[in-house]
């Protein structure tokens, strides 16, 4: 166990390195001077402008650049906002705003599980071998499944905004000024991956059941409950874990849209905002600390697995 962390951890760290390698060359190609404007004034002279770089070390070449940010990343220098929040610590502004969107990740996570493997284990027992009918259940759940997963999270939040905050009144229509605002954009990112899930639970619940050991442990007189529970639940996992990767990567990327739809300050918010507005030390510092995320995000998923299925080591 401890090699496979070690190796995912090492993985992990060349992702972060090729992330903020990649975010540095694309900040610096992207169109525009971000320089030419930080006084609000477009018309800025050259000589005010050559300064300002000269204040942030960016009249050096662009590899003695790349070292300075790449060694101040490594130690924890994130720089400073040049337009978000003029003069405010980079680390001070996505400190504040991790734990806003691990909060609505982390939701959404654990939200598609409990009803993506509650939904694939309902789905999988109504067409189980041992039944020839009550397929309604499974029938149903292939259509909400449909449903969920071809409605993508800037059509739901919408909907559950019209349906629950404008219509019903249970929930605010956006903000974080209390818990309840964080009710919707989990359930927006939740919703497509609780399909996903219940698919592959369904799919591999159902592979599950029609193994040897499945059939042996009917023979010995265990019931159908005892059956899905103790016997057929923990190896069907294993699929469903190893989506989580992937899944985290869509909670992460979708948080962008759905934190900007409630107007909730999450990493969403700067990451989207400092692209705009060409922060540049926000931009890069978001994708790191987004890349981190996903990274653990896989470790975590990586180790599940594993401990479900000793093969994978």
């Amino acid at each position: 166990m401890m090699l496979v962390i070690l190796r995912r951890l090492g993985s992990g760290l060349a992702v972060l390195w090729l992330v903020h390698l990649l975010t540095f060359a694309a900040v610096h190609l992207m169109p525009g001077d971000p320089w030419a404007d930080l006084a609000g004034d477009r018309t800025a002279s050259p000589a005010a402008v050559e300064r300002i770089k000269h204040l942030y070390g960016l009249d050096q070449p662009l590899v003695v650049q790349y070292l300075r940010d790449l060694d101040d990343k490594v130690h924890g220098r994130f720089g400073y906002s040049l337009k978000i929040a003029r003069g405010q610590p980079v680390i001070d502004l996505l400190a504040s705003a991790a734990p806003i969107s691990l909060s609505i990740g982390c939701g959404a996570l654990l939200v598609a599980l409990i009803l993506g493997l509650s939904g694939g284990m309902v789905a999988a027992a109504s067409v189980k071998p041992s039944r020839t009918r009550g397929r309604t259940a499974d029938q149903c759940m292939r259509l909400m499944t449909t449903l969920g997963i071809g409605t993508p999270d800037f059509i739901l939040g919408p909907l559950l905004l019209l349906g629950f905050s404008l219509w019903l009144g249970w929930f605010p229509a956006g903000g974080f000024e209390h818990p309840s605002g964080l009710v919707l954009p989990i359930l927006t990112l939740a919703v497509p991956l609780a399909a996903q899930i219940a698919r592959l639970a369904r799919a591999s619940m159902l592979e599950e059941l029609g193994a040897d050991f499945i059939r042996t442990a009917y023979a010995k007189g265990a019931d159908d409950s005892r059956v899905m529970y103790e016997h057929a639940l923990r190896p069907a996992c294993g699929p469903v874990l190893a989506y989580l990767s992937t899944a985290a990567a869509q909670v992460l990327t979708g948080s962008m849209v759905v934190e900007g739809l409630f107007a909730i300050p999450g990493l969403g918010y700067f990451f989207v905002s400092g692209a705009l507005q060409q922060d540049w030390p926000v931009i890069t510092g978001a994708a790191l600390v987004y890349a981190a995320l996903l990274v653990a995000f896989n470790l975590l998923a990586d180790l599940g697995l594993t401990w479900l299925d000793p093969r994978t080591r």
